[in-house]
């Protein structure tokens, strides 16, 4: 009877916990966000995409040796950083909207540039933006980490 009981209480204990355990579902915009640079969990806070082709209104423009190389990094704290010395910060405060928001460190000047998301998931990064000439430029990247 004892052996029953304390089984009992063992089963009473872990649905308990079971039940009163919340899974919680990221937002479509978080997952976006945990995409782009990661979950800031443990050997997961920034997210490195490396330059993969770029397009101009639908044709390839081929990469330089520094375009082949060039890489942007995207920390889970919202700082940014690239392979050509920029600095600064990133946003995503509606769906497929990134706002990288560069800050130069000899003034303080700022610049910002808004890109589309086209395409983004583990392991490819796809981003257009609308040049002031009205051309239509889009980046691909891959991760590097």
């Amino acid at each position: 009877m004892k052996s029953y009981l304390s089984y009992f209480l063992l089963l009473i204990i872990f649905f308990t916990t079971i039940s009163c355990s919340k899974i919680e579902i990221a937002s479509p915009i978080d997952f976006q966000k945990q995409l782009l640079s990661g979950t800031g969990t443990f050997q997961n806070s920034k997210h490195t995409w490396q330059l993969d082709s770029t397009h101009l209104n639908g044709g390839i423009i081929p990469l330089s040796i520094s375009g082949k190389n060039y890489k942007k990094t995207f920390y889970y704290d919202g700082g940014y950083s690239d392979t050509d010395n920029n600095n600064g910060v990133w946003e995503i405060n509606s769906i497929n909207k990134l706002k990288q928001t560069l800050i130069f460190t000899n003034s303080l000047i700022q610049d910002s540039l808004t890109y589309d998301i086209v395409y983004i998931n583990s392991v490819q990064l796809k981003l257009s933006i609308k040049l002031a000439s009205g051309q239509n430029v889009i980046y691909s990247f891959k991760i590097v980490n």
